[in-house]
């Protein structure tokens, strides 16, 4: 009897077609043509500003901060960053974004993602935007977000640096302050050099009658 030979098949390996082992759950942003800006596509976007300081809700119109110290007893109030003044982009007041607007996403995450740049408003209308990697600072991908869809979407953007101008303000103060100051110590100077100048001349006055009589 003749033993039938089995085909013995070789399983082969593929390469990966993309950088993440799991591609659905890692987005894959492209360079240069615009993505979607939502909660996936934003995943590995840049958290920090320019000063290194991440927000995660926002209070009184500003950005802020919020959370207990690692290890804070239960309870324990929390110490608050707070940050630019804010406005929630809407659709009647996205006309109010000027090229180099700095955004921020709420995608319901630990922290906020941003900043996002605002370079200009395409037809539809759809706001183009710009944001930086996470890791890789010099990784500048595009973002494009209708305007219809700021309904569902939470983005706010910067109105003004509270903080800044509070500093201006005090420095304007003290300055005002010390002009008062200054011009007060002068004039009581100059009161007191009159009043010497007159008593020095009325004693004289006197001592010369005497000298007379």
């Amino acid at each position: 009897m003749t033993k039938s030979k089995k085909k013995k098949t070789k399983s082969k390996f593929r390469s990966p077609t993309s950088l993440s082992i799991f591609p659905e759950r890692s987005p894959q942003l492209q360079d240069k043509e615009p993505n979607i800006l939502n909660a996936f596509t934003t995943k590995n976007i840049s958290v920090r500003d320019k000063h290194g300081q991440q927000w995660n809700m926002v209070e009184n119109n500003k950005l802020a901060y919020k959370r207990s110290a690692r290890g804070a007893p239960i309870g324990s109030y929390p110490k608050i960053i707070y940050g630019p003044r804010v406005e929630r982009l809407t659709k009647q007041n996205y006309k109010k974004l000027k090229k180099g607007s700095e955004l921020y996403y709420d995608r319901s995450s630990v922290v906020f993602r941003g900043p996002f740049t605002y370079q200009k408003t395409l037809r539809g209308p759809a706001l183009l935007l710009t944001a930086s990697d996470i890791g890789y600072r010099h990784n500048i991908y595009k973002f494009i977000i209708p305007v219809s869809k700021l309904k569902n979407e939470i983005l706010y953007f910067e109105t003004g640096h509270h903080s800044s101008k509070k500093r201006t303000r005090k420095k304007t103060v003290n300055k005002k302050k010390r002009k008062k100051t200054v011009k007060h110590k002068k004039t009581l100077k100059r009161k007191k050099t009159v009043k010497h100048k007159k008593t020095l001349k009325r004693k004289k006055t006197v001592k010369h009658k005497r000298s007379k009589n």
